[in-house]
């Protein structure tokens, strides 16, 4: 699929209109979501890459989880390196926070569960937060 060769050239606008095209066809490929909740933290869609990813979280966070960085051609490892806040000005922002507890959940539970507290401290009433925060706990639970 053209989405997923521009996925692995780290072209994510360009993924993410093949990724969108799929979903328009075939709305409950969970693959294409979870390649497009990437692309829309990268395009500045955070809003859209939320929703997704609270969809899949709710649906099968395993799914996430259990990603595979080689096999996946997963690139949450190097957007995390490129994502480290120069000030703390954006240490604290939700966005930041957001996108970070999102990419973390590919890599490293236990690392976005840090950011999700996080957000949960920055908007203690945001519901789709503790939703977030709640299946990560659970999730953990259950494999410790």
């Amino acid at each position: 699929m053209l989405g997923n060769q521009y996925f692995m050239a780290r072209n994510y606008s360009a993924a993410q209109k093949e990724f969108e095209e799929v979903l328009l066809k075939y709305p409950e490929n969970r693959s294409a979501k979870k390649k497009l909740v990437v692309c829309y933290t990268q395009t500045g869609r955070l809003k859209e890459s939320f929703a997704y990813f609270l969809e899949l979280v709710k649906s099968d966070i395993e799914f996430i989880v259990k990603t595979d960085p080689i096999k996946d051609d997963c690139p949450c490892p190097e957007l995390i390196d490129k994502l480290e806040p120069k000030n703390k000005d954006v240490v604290d922002s939700f966005d930041y926070n957001l996108i970070m507890g999102i990419i973390w959940l590919y890599c490293d539970i236990n690392h976005s569960h840090h950011y999700f507290s996080r957000l949960k401290e920055l908007d203690p009433g945001n519901e789709e937060i503790e939703l977030v925060l709640s299946s990560i706990q659970n999730y953990l639970h259950q494999t410790a």
